[in-house]
């Protein structure tokens, strides 16, 4: 575990360490489903990004050791209103990320620790998100923290 980690809400300046993990992460997602992810330098539309900073209900969330990033999470804070559905507030989680070299020691535990209190603060019954099948050590991270699956999204080639 590291001992010097930092939560914060994040700010541009945090912007390209961010993305540096998030290349790391997306080359990845390239290997493993070519069907559905390419190689591109644009890893999030400038809508998406300006929307964290614009919208009260998103933040972006950064882990730091000294300074440096070594994740990440992008949330927002959904307020569900539909004649269809439970009337349910949550926190839904876009992003998360921890840089490889710092991954097995705690940082995403931290963050999604950090989402649990501000989603507490919020007004928020529950966290949710979404993972991909093949991220076997997300799901295991997910799980460790007490999350459990709620759907499954299906595919079929044709």
């Amino acid at each position: 575990m590291i001992k010097e980690i930092k939560i914060t809400v994040t700010t541009t300046e945090d912007l390209p360490g961010i993305l540096g993990i998030k290349k790391k992460v997306h080359e990845n997602f390239v290997k493993q489903r070519p069907d559905i992810y390419k190689e591109s330098d644009i890893l999030y539309t400038n809508d998406f990004i300006e929307s964290f900073f614009a919208d009260a209900s998103k933040r972006i969330l950064v882990a730091k050791n000294h300074g440096h990033i070594i994740g990440y999470a992008f949330i927002q804070f959904v307020d569900i209103q539909l004649p269809m559905m439970t009337e349910r507030t949550y926190i839904y989680i876009n992003d998360l990320a921890v840089s490889e070299k710092y991954r097995n020691n705690g940082v995403a535990s931290l963050l999604l620790k950090h989402i649990e209190v501000m989603a507490r603060e919020m007004g928020a019954a529950k966290i949710e998100l979404a993972v991909h099948v093949f991220s076997s050590n997300a799901i295991q991270l997910y799980r460790k923290n007490g999350y459990s699956p709620r759907a499954i999204r299906m595919e079929k080639e044709l």
